[in-house]
């Protein structure tokens, strides 16, 4: 029913994500996480909006501050807050549910997790990514019943879409 993908930054797993919206015809809703052209920088911010929406630069979006030497500073009531409403308004008005991405930055945002685990007990299908890395509250989401773990890879990344399309539409195993 549900399909988290994970692997190495800048691997290309939301680059599959948004593929594989492009293939099937669904009411997307959920949330993604994205940096700012300041990505490359020590100093830089991420940002959260609905995935339904197009990508936000505003400091209302802002959910982690990243400051060279020093440990992200992540604004948990913005999870808590703006990120559970997201989930809530996307198991009311959408067919597929997007998450980009779950990891340990929200490890403090423990509504904004009750939602993510929530909605992977309903019949929605959700499409999201879990940072490599994390532990702790993501790993419900990886032992989660109703979840397929898929690792991208550079060989695997141009097959995927199609792949999780069938998946998707069709219920299909893979």
């Amino acid at each position: 029913m549900h399909v988290f993908l994970t692997g190495e930054i800048q691997i290309g797993k939301s680059t599959v994500i948004n593929k594989t919206i492009a293939l099937v015809n669904k009411n997307i809703g959920g949330f993604q996480t994205y940096f700012g052209p300041d990505r490359g920088l020590p100093n830089r911010r991420l940002y959260l909006n609905s995935a339904a929406k197009s990508k936000i630069i505003r400091e209302e979006n802002a959910v982690v501050q990243f400051r060279e030497g020093e440990i992200p500073l992540a604004q948990s009531e913005k999870f808590d807050t703006y990120g559970a409403k997201i989930i809530r308004d996307a198991r009311k008005e959408s067919n597929l549910i997007i998450m980009d991405e779950c990891g340990n930055l929200e490890r403090q945002a423990i509504l904004f997790q009750r939602e993510i685990l929530d909605t992977l007990d309903g019949n929605i299908p959700i499409l999201g990514i879990i940072k490599q890395d994390s532990s702790g509250w993501t790993d419900c989401i990886r032992n989660h019943p109703r979840v397929r773990i898929i690792t991208v890879t550079k060989e695997n990344r141009n097959e995927l879409p199609m792949i999780i399309e069938d998946y998707i539409l069709k219920g299909e195993d893979y």
